[in-house]
């Protein structure tokens, strides 16, 4: 038997007794899961190959899930008894992994799909074929299973989940080295070729989808009167940019926002990939329209831009609009549209404080090529934004948390937009107050008690 990889005899998930045969048949041996975890890897992704292959047909015919799943227990126990017959014991711990493999490479990600079914992973990145890193939601980061047994098979599994995995196709190539993705997983993918020594793909996994200021308080990500009063400025319809770094959770905040939308107002939310998922939510959000931008096809015909969406969105008459990240000239058609009765909407943007957000709009509204003066752009952000947003990420922890709340005002002494510091970092870093803002009776009208202000200011 040593001929034949350990694995197929046994596995961590036996079960403390060894399975019996007839009366006058020994126990099957137990032995010690192989040292070399790379061959019994490659063994196993071997076998899951050749398994998907032989169900594919039957596959493409399969009503459901459920039949699907009947077809490759199936397949694998047929593929078991091929063993069998070559001397070649597969335990019932190994079966059913296979079974899931199989499974998670026609409807998953493969061997990263249970990375993504942990709730607890955060990101994960992967550096050629073998290299996987994984990091937690609480800061650590561990290495994980490899995902391919070459790096062209890498690049073939990137461009199934790239064409299959979200609602718009994306192509990658050497022609298209470069590719983001929102997977039906709910997750982000990125990745890249071509231009580097080996593939690299990263997924950012969405653990607070159906999530509430109730909840980041919960978290730990703002106190419970910084959450009343955020609420009460996006029932108050009030604009807001909600900005910080990489990885700050500004979607999670963006989300949360959200939810003190009235369920029942129309929502047009806007995205180069699908990543606020309020549509799916309908006891948030009845009336929601989600587009997705999409790249051009190989002729360079059919792109479809953020910033075409934002100009299209306003005649589907929604009552906000949610852009989930500006990255680009796009601003200008957030602020026009912020500007312009699309009173309460939201979007993120990434700035390495509250006060950089306005030069970064001022870099982004001219990054299109448009031909705009300074004071035109800084206006426009004073009369179109109420309130900036900041959450910082403790590198050490891996916890996020608002750092501050400026109030934003039309120009002034200067050309840059009038700020209101609301609140302020406190000695930890986290936002705590420190004055009223202008708008304060539209925030009490709309339900926010100022004692949780005057009390700390």
């Amino acid at each position: 038997m040593s001929e034949h990889p350990l694995w197929l005899i046994e596995d961590n998930s036996r079960p403390a007794a060894p399975p019996y045969g007839p009366a006058d048949t020994p126990p099957i041996p137990v032995f010690p899961a192989p040292a070399d975890s790379r061959i019994d890897d490659v063994a196993f992704r071997a076998a899951v190959g050749d398994i998907s292959a032989r169900v594919a047909d039957a596959l493409e015919g399969a009503a459901t899930r459920q039949e699907a799943g009947r077809l490759i227990h199936a397949a694998t126990a047929a593929w078991a008894r091929e063993q069998l017959a070559e001397g070649v014991v597969v335990s019932p711990g190994t079966h059913a992994r296979l079974v899931r493999a199989v499974e998670d490479e026609r409807y998953g990600l493969g061997a990263l799909q249970p990375l993504i079914a942990d709730p607890s992973v955060q990101n994960i990145d992967v550096n050629g074929c073998r290299e996987v890193w994984v990091t937690y939601a609480d800061g650590r980061k561990v290495r994980g299973p490899a995902v391919a047994g070459s790096d062209e098979e890498l690049v073939q599994r990137i461009r199934m989940w790239g064409v299959h995995g979200g609602q718009t196709a994306r192509e990658f190539s050497t022609v298209t080295p470069m590719l983001n993705a929102a997977l039906k997983e709910r997750v982000r993918l990125s990745a890249v070729m071509a231009v580097t020594p080996h593939p690299h793909v990263s997924i950012r996994c969405h653990r607070h989808v159906d999530v509430a200021l109730a909840d980041l308080v919960e978290l730990g990500t703002l106190e419970a009167g910084l959450a009343a009063f955020l609420a009460s400025a996006v029932r108050a319809r009030k604009d807001v940019l909600v900005t910080g770094g990489v990885n700050a959770d500004k979607t999670t905040m963006l989300r949360a926002l959200a939810a003190e939308i009235d369920p029942d107002e129309r929502i047009a939310t806007l995205e180069s990939e699908y990543e606020l998922y309020l549509d799916p939510l309908p006891h948030r959000h009845r009336d929601v329209v989600a587009i997705e931008s999409r790249q051009a096809n190989s002729e360079g015909h059919g792109e479809i831009t953020l910033d075409a969406e934002i100009r299209h969105s306003l005649r589907l008459n929604p009552v906000r609009i949610i852009v989930g990240e500006v990255r680009a000239d796009e601003a200008w058609s957030m602020l026009q549209a912020m500007n312009s009765g699309q009173e309460g909407s939201l979007c993120t943007i990434h700035a390495n404080s509250a006060e950089e957000v306005f030069p970064r709009l001022l870099m982004l509204c001219r990054s299109g090529g448009l031909a705009l003066d300074s004071e035109d752009v800084y206006a426009l952000v004073g009369m179109a934004v109420d309130f900036v947003v900041h959450l910082r990420r403790d590198v050490r922890t891996n916890r996020r948390y608002v750092s501050e709340v400026l109030e934003v005002l039309p120009p002034a002494d200067t050309a840059m937009p009038a700020r209101n510091h609301i609140y302020r970092p406190g000695p930890d870093g986290r936002a705590v107050p420190a004055t009223s803002p202008q708008c304060l009776d539209d925030l009490v009208a709309a339900g926010f008690d100022p004692a949780a202000l005057w009390k700390a200011s």
